[in-house]
């Protein structure tokens, strides 16, 4: 009977054993479930966004991190298209559209405005109002020419006439001969200033220039 007994109480001591250890592993299970970080589930739909920190994307990046650039210098205004937005605020106290008149002959070696001397075969203007050196592009609206010139004179004094040009300026842009005298005028310097480039206006065009003008002999000095 010894020999039948042995058998049996081993078995009991064995599933004894196997019960602690199995209530050692479930404890031990437990506890750790307790002491771990809550893992996010993704939600239905994928509605629910994660947002990783930097050390979790660390290993992502591609590349080495560049240096921030420093923000663009904003550009530098342009001087000359500065001067004709003020020249364009200028304009808007003078009359600089209408008929143009031209000097007469007689009127050859006479004293101007501003002290010197008008002749017939050199690019001048009288103008009203405009300051007394300033430089002007006038265009004859008939033929579409147009010449620089300065402002040395006061006039004309006729209502009708906006601008009183030089013979050989009226010559030169064709209001001398044309049924339309109607000129525009546009500043292009003030007094001491150099003229705007002719192709910062309103691109290439016909200007005609004081040394392109042919002379006029008749009462020339």
């Amino acid at each position: 009977m010894g020999d039948h007994l042995g058998p049996s109480i081993e078995l009991c001591f064995n599933a004894r054993r196997m019960r602690y250890l199995l209530t050692g592993f479930a404890a031990a299970l437990v506890g750790t479930l307790l002491t771990a970080t809550p893992a996010k589930a993704q939600g239905f739909m994928c509605e629910e966004q994660f947002h990783l920190d930097d050390p979790d994307m660390e290993c992502y990046r591609l590349g080495p991190t560049l240096p921030q650039l420093p923000p663009p210098e904003p550009p530098k205004p342009d001087p000359f298209r500065a001067r004709l937005f003020n020249y364009a605020k200028f304009a808007l106290n003078h009359r600089l559209n209408g008929l143009a008149s031209y000097y007469s002959t007689s009127l050859n070696g006479t004293l101007t405005a501003n002290g010197e001397h008008y002749y017939n075969h050199k690019l001048s203007a009288a103008h009203l109002t405009l300051p007394l050196g300033c430089w002007v592009e006038v265009k004859s609206r008939a033929t579409g020419r147009k010449i620089r010139l300065r402002v040395n004179d006061r006039g004309p004094y006729v209502h009708k006439f906006v601008i009183d040009l030089s013979q050989a300026a009226a010559r030169a842009i064709g209001v001398d001969i044309a049924e339309d005298r109607s000129v525009e005028i546009r500043i292009i310097a003030m007094p001491g200033e150099a003229p705007l480039p002719a192709e910062l206006l309103d691109g290439p065009g016909v200007v005609i220039a004081e040394e392109a003008v042919a002379p006029i002999t008749v009462g020339q000095k």
